[in-house]
């Protein structure tokens, strides 16, 4: 774990959010944002706590340190991301039809472009890593 750039990040996301939220509250911005900025308030000083921990407890630091390094963790992190993946289009397909049934053709089409997105991403990531590997 990158201490230093984690502690930049965290006080970057907490200001950002800070502006996003008080934006909001004084009407610059809608809801939208200020529900954002305060999102980034709570992301970012949960890290934040999360490195001073990382910095200070050597038995978290050793533990985080096999997490994010460990083989095993790594292959699950990647299985999980490719049952979501596969998980992702097989329900957006499947939904797709469903709201075409159904007659909202807006969804329809939505999801069936988001399902076409996904599969192109998919097949350029793969020339990618093929090239590579």
């Amino acid at each position: 774990m990158k201490v230093t750039k984690r502690l930049i990040a965290s006080i970057f996301e907490i200001i950002i959010g800070i502006i996003l939220t008080i934006l909001g509250y004084t009407g610059v911005v809608d809801s939208y944002w200020s529900g954002m900025g305060t999102a980034l308030i709570t992301v970012g000083v949960i890290f934040l706590f999360r490195t001073f921990r990382y910095k200070r407890d050597s038995e978290y630091k050793e533990k985080v340190d096999v997490e994010v390094n460990d083989e095993r963790n790594k292959y699950l992190r990647m299985m999980a991301w490719s049952w979501t993946g596969y998980l992702f289009i097989f329900i957006t397909a499947f939904g797709s039809i469903v709201f075409k049934i159904f007659g909202y053709d807006q969804y329809s089409m939505m999801a069936g472009s988001a399902v076409c997105l996904l599969i192109t991403l998919y097949w350029i990531s793969y020339l990618v890593l093929n090239r590579k590997h």
